[in-house]
């Protein structure tokens, strides 16, 4: 693939074609976020095979495992982190985190499982997710 930089809304990112090539490390999303469509309020992303330099200080992951703090899915083996900032660093099951993930991806230990699916969270749908689970070295 050539060098490219396509901007477009946040919600790309859980379309088949660009989720595939984000699992991949093709692309990479930056966390620049560009006003896409002022008129609908829209805020778009920057999707780039072009290296990027990262702030690893903003990326480094503090919070622990807490069963209370992390609830499992109905239907999926996997547990809910509402938050990329607060994936447990100590915890090698599945981990449910927000499409979001893709910001953060190139640069942690996690390797994606699934997804972008929707799994059901005390019977109700949560947004989308990607399943994540910590390499093991």
């Amino acid at each position: 693939m050539k060098d490219c930089l396509i901007i477009g809304p946040v919600h790309s990112m859980i379309r088949k074609e660009v989720s595939n090539l984000l699992k991949k490390k093709i692309l990479t999303v930056t966390e620049r976020a560009v006003d896409f469509l002022p008129v609908l309020h829209q805020e778009g992303n920057w999707l780039t095979t072009l290296k990027r330099s990262v702030d690893m200080s903003k990326r480094k992951l503090t919070k622990t495992y807490n069963p209370q703090e992390y609830p499992h899915y109905d239907d999926y083996d996997a547990i809910e982190c509402t938050n990329k900032k607060n994936i447990p660093i100590d915890y090698n099951g599945n981990i449910g985190v927000p499409i979001t993930f893709f910001y953060w991806y190139p640069e942690l230990d996690y390797e994606i499982i699934d997804g972008p699916l929707t799994p059901k969270l005390n019977g109700k749908n949560k947004f989308q997710r990607l399943i994540i689970r910590r390499k093991q070295l």
